[in-house]
């Protein structure tokens, strides 16, 4: 018997294998994709309170701690106040040594009249302005020098004015000083004993005695100080005040204004009034000043005759621009 054929349109099964089963597919759970963590956090109210509440704690600490130092140097400072016044008004530093110098004009025995010291003055409460204020009541004083050397001495030293110019008030015989304030300060006397040079002797031991005018101009040399001459019978000086005659303020005007080398030269300053000021030099040469502008032009005219023309005798720088001057006759 024959064996069949298969047939041609289908293929003969296999074996081991089922037809129209499908091959056993593996499945593995795909995570879904996380999301980056952003780079901002978030903010949580709770902890920024905290935060702040140490910080202001700490601060509080830290001001808590300077105020303990701030206190301990306030108290340090008081207990040294309340030392320091216990000192000053004990008896360690009493003043029980006072010494008071002498100046020219003003004698250890007027100072002491006019210093008044209150009872139990120590180095350290003393008032320098109060004894300046008492010792000003002489017109010499211009200011005082207080020292103190401890533990016990106190040096008490008037200074005083210095005399620019003498004024001599002829109608009075009057020899008046004047401070470098424009100070009246007191008459002079007008009899003076000086050695043979013309040089005041205060010891009573000159050769010769001066009196007058000649004494004034004598006494302006002792000083370092100009005369002024030709003063006005009105003028009446009181110790102690400023100089008001406008003809004697414009001749200290000139002693300011001149040159140390030029007022070297000058012999005396007349002042009759303002506009008819003049010098009169040591050479005998008249010089017309006039009012007190154009000091240093004036000079500088009057310096410039004198070293290019001789013998001059007169010269009238009143108007500096417009100067003149005469000559001595000659033969």
């Amino acid at each position: 018997m024959a064996t069949p054929k298969p047939s041609t349109g289908t293929k003969a099964a296999r074996p081991g294998r089922t037809l129209g089963a499908s091959k056993p597919r593996s499945l593995t759970s795909v995570p879904a994709t996380a999301k980056k963590p952003s780079g901002k956090k978030g903010v949580n109210p709770l902890s920024s309170l905290g935060a702040m509440a140490n910080k202001t704690s700490d601060a509080a600490s830290v001001v808590a701690g300077k105020g303990k130092i701030v206190g301990g140097v306030l108290a340090v400072l008081a207990v040294l106040v309340v030392v320091a016044v216990v000192v000053i008004n004990s008896g360690l530093f009493t003043a029980t040594d006072i010494q008071i110098q002498g100046s020219e004009h003003v004698t250890k025995h007027d100072a002491i009249q006019l210093i008044d010291l209150p009872e139990g003055t120590s180095l350290f409460n003393v008032d320098p302005d109060q004894i300046t204020e008492d010792l000003k009541q002489n017109p010499w004083v211009s200011g005082v020098d207080v020292q103190r050397q401890f533990p016990h001495t106190l040096i008490i030293t008037p200074m005083e004015r210095k005399v620019i110019a003498i004024a001599y008030i002829s109608s009075d015989d009057l020899a008046w000083a004047i401070g470098d304030d424009d100070t009246w300060i007191a008459p002079l006397s007008t009899s003076v004993e000086v050695d043979d040079q013309g040089n005041v002797i205060t010891t009573g031991q000159g050769s010769n005695t001066l009196t007058g005018i000649d004494a004034a101009l004598a006494l302006a040399k002792h000083y370092g100080a100009v005369l002024l001459t030709d003063v006005s019978a009105d003028v009446a000086p009181v110790s102690g005040q400023a100089v008001s005659s406008k003809a004697v303020k414009a001749g200290l005007d000139y002693v300011r204004g001149f040159s140390s080398e030029f007022l070297g030269q000058v012999k005396d300053i007349s002042t009759p009034s303002v506009e008819a000021i003049s010098a009169n030099l040591n050479n005998g040469i008249e010089v017309s000043l006039g009012d007190s502008d154009d000091i240093v032009k004036k000079e500088r005219v009057v310096t410039k005759l004198l070293s290019q023309v001789e013998g001059v005798t007169y010269i009238n720088v009143r108007s500096p621009g417009n100067y003149t001057f005469r000559n001595a006759p000659t033969s």
